[in-house]
């Protein structure tokens, strides 16, 4: 079956699931987004306005787990770090993550350390006062590689994240940082979780590879693969701040990059973005893709001709540069 006609069949498929499917109750939904900053150009396009990010978008609340990439400490202190770009987001710009119905996020990115171990801690002490979870950085090895655990219709998910690159240091023994990626970790990580945790699902999110690009590159593809082979059944990516290809690997799903949500760390507010949903019935997990627009910071679910335009967008772009 040719990629057009495929993407065709698979846009008709998503359109019923959305438009005619009832949902059982027991249905387990997790819903992923892409990169979050509420600072720089987000804070001085807002100003006092914090809550625009998702005023009117109800696509988080209404599932069991949401979960985003914030990517910036929370702080207003620590020691800036010497790199291209730093973000820091003022305590009071949590309040988009608690409007939309936000549960977790992964810390496990560049900009984590941007304000050293300080910035670090504090975020983590400020997301825990917000009530939301996060995962892929800790005070130590430990708190770094802890999976958060959801029991859900009697299912347990693990969630999981890391960070592979040289902005933010690996967490040690007695050092703070983030979760290292490498396929050993990540491996040892996911049998514990599977043995110790009594994991059903386990999902991983992965800061990773080459910004601006759209097409994975192979080693990124053979990384993920090897993932799915060692049992994890979802892998969420984020960095390039563009969408990659969402794939179908064996019995598991790799959104290569779900590219930015709100992110402020630039100055574009206007654009269309997608999020991830994973549906698990009984047994069986499938996936759909949620298309958002974003206006003027302010995040919109996109329904119609304009999200069936976005799905297929997202279906024709391709795994390699071969395809």
């Amino acid at each position: 079956m040719s990629r057009s006609v495929g993407a065709i069949i698979s846009s008709m498929l998503w359109l019923f699931q959305v438009v005619f499917a009832q949902p059982d109750s027991n249905d387990i939904v997790i819903r992923f987004g892409g990169d979050c900053v509420f600072s720089e150009y987000y804070e001085s396009g807002v100003q006092t306005d914090t809550l625009r990010a998702f005023r009117g978008f109800d696509l988080f609340k209404t599932a069991d787990v949401a979960m985003v990439n914030l990517e910036c400490p929370v702080t207003t202190r620590g020691t800036k770090m010497e790199k291209p770009f730093n973000f820091r987001m003022k305590p009071g710009f949590l309040n988009p993550l608690v409007d939309a119905g936000i549960d977790l996020v992964t810390i496990a990115n560049n900009h984590i350390y941007d304000y050293d171990s300080t910035g670090l801690f504090d975020t983590m002490d400020n997301l825990d006062s917000a009530g939301i979870r996060h995962v892929g950085a800790g005070r130590t090895s430990t708190d770094a590689h802890c999976p958060v655990i959801y029991e859900i219709h009697g299912k347990r998910l693990a969630f999981l994240a890391y960070y592979g690159g040289g902005e933010a240091p690996a967490a040690g023994i007695g050092t703070p940082g983030v979760a290292h990626r490498s396929l050993t970790v990540i491996r040892e990580d996911v049998v514990r979780t599977k043995e110790v945790e009594k994991a059903d699902f386990i999902f991983v999110n992965l800061h990773w590879w080459v910004e601006k690009e759209q097409t994975p590159e192979p080693d990124q593809i053979a990384f993920a693969h090897r993932l799915i082979e060692d049992g994890v059944d979802v892998i969420i990516g984020h960095h390039p701040h563009v969408l990659q290809p969402v794939e179908e690997y064996m019995n598991g799903v790799i959104a290569y990059s779900l590219g930015n949500l709100i992110f402020g760390g630039n100055s574009r507010h206007t654009y269309e973005t997608a999020l991830l949903e994973i549906r698990i019935q009984g047994n069986e997990m499938s996936h759909s893709i949620l298309p958002v627009s974003v206006e003027g910071w302010n995040a919109k679910e996109m329904r119609g001709a304009n999200a069936r335009r976005v799905v297929q967008m997202i279906e024709a772009l391709p795994l390699s540069t071969n395809d």
